[in-house]
């Protein structure tokens, strides 16, 4: 059984990391965030508390770091069939 931090913490003494890119898996509390950049994926400790979401990105804490990830834009395209 996992235990998780409930009281307040404070977000701000922790590292603050901004990013640009996409999450690899769905984001989920106790669990660790997979990040893709270009070529590369990055893992990250658990994530303690999801912060902030929308349509552009999302804040996220980990045990030692708060996440600002800013999604990706791939080009819309279409596809039609005959």
């Amino acid at each position: 059984m996992m235990n998780f931090h409930t009281g307040k913490i404070n977000s701000f003494d922790k590292k603050q990391v901004r990013l640009t890119g996409s999450l690899s898996l769905p984001l989920r509390v106790g669990e660790c965030a997979f990040i893709r950049q270009q070529n590369q994926t990055l893992s990250t400790t658990t994530v303690i508390q999801i912060l902030e979401v929308s349509e552009y990105g999302v804040t996220f804490e980990t045990c030692n770091t708060v996440y600002r990830l800013k999604y990706t834009t791939f080009p819309v395209t279409e596809v039609m069939c005959a």
